[in-house]
């Protein structure tokens, strides 16, 4: 599968730091999907969804080793584990019958620092999460991220708006 990926890529230097990248991290992407979909199938799918949408954007990626080409991977794989996962699958709705759980609950977020990234893990869900990375941390445009996850554009920027709103006003009222 991988010399797919690679015919996608112009040079050789291309090609070389692609094959470095996928041996890098296909099995924590793997992984990643894993947790999400709970179906190796679908967790393969998703790698090679995401590799194949690498090679597709590979300007995209700097250096292999680094922080930001390991959460930008994480957060495309994670998108479509996501999106895979809907479509398999109803949504549970799950209700905590024990209070004592909420009481756990809110006792652990005592231990979060009041910071940006804590803020939109614990307001957003995952799908305006990986939207919101994806846009304001890797520049994507909301048309770009309606590729990836073949979605509307419309779609994806109320996503957005509708985070950002969030965000606001969870800010504000730690102010």
């Amino acid at each position: 599968m991988i010399g797919l990926f690679l015919n996608l890529l112009d040079t050789q230097t291309d090609k070389d730091k692609f094959k470095e990248l996928y041996d890098t991290y296909k099995d924590l992407l793997y992984w990643i999907a894993l947790k999400r979909t709970n179906c190796n199938e679908d967790a393969e799918e998703c790698v090679q969804e995401t590799f194949f949408y690498v090679a597709k954007h590979f300007e995209k990626i700097n250096e292999v080793n680094s922080k930001q080409t390991k959460i930008y991977l994480s957060t495309i794989v994670t998108g479509f584990a996501i999106d895979i996962y809907n479509h398999s699958n109803e949504i549970e709705i799950l209700e905590i019958d024990n209070p004592d759980e909420i009481a756990d609950l809110k006792y652990f977020e005592s231990f979060h620092k009041i910071e940006l990234l804590t803020v939109l893990d614990k307001v957003l869900d995952e799908e305006c999460r990986v939207f919101f990375y994806l846009k304001y941390l890797y520049n994507y445009k909301s048309k770009e991220i309606a590729e990836v996850y073949k979605v509307k554009d419309s779609y994806v920027r109320k996503k957005l708006e509708y985070a950002r709103r969030k965000l606001r006003k969870q800010l504000e009222e730690r102010i």
